[in-house]
């Protein structure tokens, strides 16, 4: 089935680097997380002190990241190809530092910072952020495909340790995030910066040049590499990813801070503004959500591997209408042995999603080896816009119907992605039944 046969790239070795990347990741996304939520706070606190800035404001800005990663992904995934991945595994953290450094940087200038500042100081640091993410994930993601090749239980085992390592970088973060701009405030993000460079010396550390990538010897032209990313299968399984992605987006960013403590409230919801001024209820609530996030994830590890990806995909998207009608419920007051069971029914099905996607994006990568990392670029593009959608969406909605309209919105973009993989599976079928 394959368009392009595989010239058969060295892979690197099984192990070697593998757990150094995937601490490594987890670091970063604890960084990324953290200062999302810091930067919900930060918002906050201007908007406490006068300046116009809003919901909707901060979703813009926020998304310049994912928008900084969709346009450059593709672009650093092929490079990482032909140079080697580890130079961009170190480089990556170091250009998200210089992002989050920046970040509080209108108030530092000036003790009353007028909204264009604000704006223009957030956007630069968000699209340093997101580059640094463009940078990472491709690299990280093919160094992990490669050392899972020809062993598919393996493959799915790696894929959700990538997942668990994001998704509990994401718990610890959102701990971290309000916590530190609680007891820090500007100087949380100095904080922040200082992991993003322990993660950048873990890879310069432990990871040996060979085994993050051999450069290819293969030169694809610009029409081939096109090629490879427009391959049916790869086309078909997009826009299911970026309605998820879009759905993370308005989740596990700087929105839902905004929303939970910020000072807007709305007749018949519990939750919007439930935790303005407590930064540490606020934290625990959001840890414990992602962490159980993250053990549903540890347990779908154990059998990703053996499962049909088409139906396991379209199961697990299911899940987050689940998880959001029980959300609704309890914006509404339904009491906690109602609700979060149910929230926790769609958080176990949502959590195999990822895992499924990245095993299955492993598999067709195998068939292009040169262009591994161009392949594992379209994971970020996938992130990029389906984050940016989310954290504009998402600002629309929550100024709309602040927490409903998130879960809401969120019911919206399952039902799409849903629709979206039934597609995929005719074209799956239909491409089977083509001979080679």
């Amino acid at each position: 089935m394959s368009a392009v046969p595989s010239t058969g790239a060295p892979a690197a070795s099984p192990a070697v680097g593998t757990p150094a990347v995937l601490v490594a990741q987890l670091l970063i996304r604890s960084a990324s997380a953290a200062g999302a939520l810091a930067l919900g706070a930060y918002f906050v606190d201007l908007a406490r002190e006068g300046a116009p800035v809003g919901a909707l404001i901060l979703g813009t800005l926020s998304g310049l990241s994912f928008l900084a990663e969709l346009v450059l992904a593709p672009l650093a995934g092929s490079a990482s190809d032909r140079r080697g991945r580890r130079v961009f595994l170190v480089a990556a953290p170091l250009l998200a530092a210089a992002g989050v450094l920046i970040t509080p940087g209108a108030s530092l200038i000036a003790v009353a910072p007028s909204a264009a500042l604000v704006i223009a100081v957030v956007a630069t640091s968000r699209i340093l952020d997101g580059a640094g993410a463009a940078i990472a994930a491709p690299a990280t993601l093919g160094l992990l495909a490669d050392a899972s090749d020809e062993d598919r239980m393996r493959r799915g085992r790696v894929t959700s340790l990538y997942e668990l390592s994001s998704s509990g970088g994401i718990a610890v973060g959102a701990v971290a995030g309000p916590l530190l701009y609680g007891a820090w405030g500007l100087w949380s993000f100095v904080a922040l910066a200082g992991v993003y460079i322990v993660a950048s010396l873990l890879v310069l550390v432990f990871v040996r040049t060979d085994a993050a990538g051999s450069t290819s010897q293969v030169r694809s032209g610009v029409r081939a590499r096109i090629r490879v990313i427009g391959q049916p299968r790869l086309l078909a399984f997009l826009p299911a990813w970026i309605a998820v992605n879009a759905i993370l987006g308005t989740w596990v960013t700087s929105q839902i801070t905004f929303v939970l403590a910020g000072d807007r409230t709305a007749g018949g919801q519990i939750i919007p503004g439930a935790f303005a001024g407590n930064e540490a209820g606020l934290s625990a609530v959001l840890g414990i959500y992602v962490l159980v996030f993250s053990l549903c994830i540890v347990a779908w590890a154990f059998f990703i591997g053996h499962l049909p990806t088409i139906p396991t995909l379209f199961v697990t998207v299911a899940g987050a209408i689940v998880a959001s009608i029980g959300l609704l419920l309890l914006n509404h007051g339904v009491s906690l042995a109602v609700t979060i069971p149910i929230v926790v029914a769609g958080m176990f099905l949502e959590a195999g999603f990822t895992p499924a996607a990245l095993t299955h994006l492993s598999d067709i990568s195998a068939e292009f080896r040169e262009n591994r990392g161009l392949i594992m670029g379209v994971y970020s593009v996938v992130v990029g816009a389906g984050y940016l959608l989310g954290n504009v969406l998402g600002g629309v909605f929550a100024e709309w119907l602040l927490f409903d309209g998130l879960a809401i919105l969120t019911i919206g973009l399952a039902v799409v992605a849903m629709a979206s993989i039934a597609v995929m599976a005719v074209i799956e079928r239909r491409m089977a039944e083509t001979p080679a």
